[in-house]
């Protein structure tokens, strides 16, 4: 599979949504949630778009306390990790008062356990610096910001990520598939994978294999007929026809 960036409809929302933010009245209002189901792209999409723009991307984790957030945060930004917690976010927050460079958290929903005091410190530092700051959850992610009345406030804008459309699985097929395809392949990717990224990838990821194992110079509808091109964790293969498939 070809190396390459997608630019897709939740892209172009994101990019939206950065532009409207960015033109805030209310400078701490700088939070933005990113929410969607797992599986449509939103790590891939935001992760990527860090890296180009040369915004600070980091992945909150289960086991992270406030030490570990700001070590991995200062880690990212080249600081030094020395010192009490206080010192390591003065870095941080110097830094981006500076830079100006906004900050993508993906798995947001780990800020938000308990009393949100991982979530505080992020507050802390967009409203000392102005900068956005990109929160990645689950569908159900805004939700659980809510109940945090002040953090509430500091929310400017929520972008729901949608399941992938045709011409965003037409799209990744021309910028990831090393095997030319038929036209209507897409349609059939699109039913199989229910719009998710991940399974997207999955399926061409498949059709390459097969292509390449049967020579296939073009793959069509005719070659992949009754073949299931993603498998979920449970097992189940999407796709299937037949008996077998219930």
């Amino acid at each position: 599979m070809k190396r390459g960036f997608v630019p897709t409809e939740n892209y172009r929302r994101l990019k939206e949504a950065e532009t409207i933010v960015a033109k805030r009245g209310a400078r701490e209002a700088g939070l933005v949630l990113v929410r969607g189901v797992y599986g449509i792209g939103k790590s891939e999409l935001t992760e990527r778009w860090a890296a180009d723009s040369g915004y600070v991307f980091v992945r909150a984790k289960e086991t992270w306390t406030t030490r570990a957030m700001l070590d991995e945060l200062a880690e990212r930004m080249g600081l030094s990790k020395k010192g009490r917690n206080q010192e390591v976010q003065a870095r941080i927050i110097q830094r981006i008062a500076i830079d100006m460079v906004p900050i993508i958290i993906d798995e947001a929903d780990f800020l938000v356990r308990g009393s949100g005091s991982l979530l505080e410190v992020i507050r802390d530092i967009t409203d000392l610096t102005g900068t956005m700051c990109f929160l990645v959850g689950m569908e159900h992610f805004a939700i659980k910001v809510d109940r945090l009345a002040h953090i509430r406030s500091r929310v400017a804008r929520v972008v729901d990520f949608h399941p992938l459309s045709l011409a965003d699985v037409q799209a990744t097929i021309t910028a990831k598939s090393e095997v030319p395809m038929a036209a209507d392949m897409a349609e059939e990717i699109l039913r199989q994978a229910q719009g998710r990224m991940r399974l997207v990838l999955n399926a061409i990821a498949s059709i390459e294999l097969w292509a390449k194992t049967n020579g296939w110079k073009e793959v069509t509808r005719a070659h992949i007929a009754g073949k299931p091109l993603c498998v979920e964790f449970t097992g189940v293969q999407l796709g299937r026809t037949g008996k077998g498939a219930a």
